[in-house]
Order: C-alpha cells, then structure tokens, then sequence
C-alpha cells in the first residue's frame, strides 16, 4: 500500500517593505524554540 506523507509548507511573499523578513524572523525564533527545523528557499530578483 503507498502512503503519502504531508510535509507543512508555507510560501512568503509580499510587496517591498510589507514586513516579509520580519515575519520570517519571528518564524525562525519561534521554530528554533519548538525545536521545529526550517529550511529556506530565496529567490532574490532585485537589481
């Protein structure tokens, strides 16, 4: 029988200067404390 496993993902995005990088902050703080790991994709297109 195949089972599936669910991973828990959420995507950051957002307008410049909308607090992306500090809700991801505290989403590592947090994590870090739960003792959750985190992994960190960035796709940087500024110029």
């Amino acid at each position: 029988m195949k089972t599936s496993t669910k991973i828990p993902t959420i995507i950051l995005n957002g307008f410049l200067g909308s607090g992306k990088t500090t809700l991801f902050r505290n989403l590592l703080s947090q994590s870090k404390k739960k003792n959750i790991p985190i992994c960190a994709i960035v796709n940087d297109m500024s110029e």
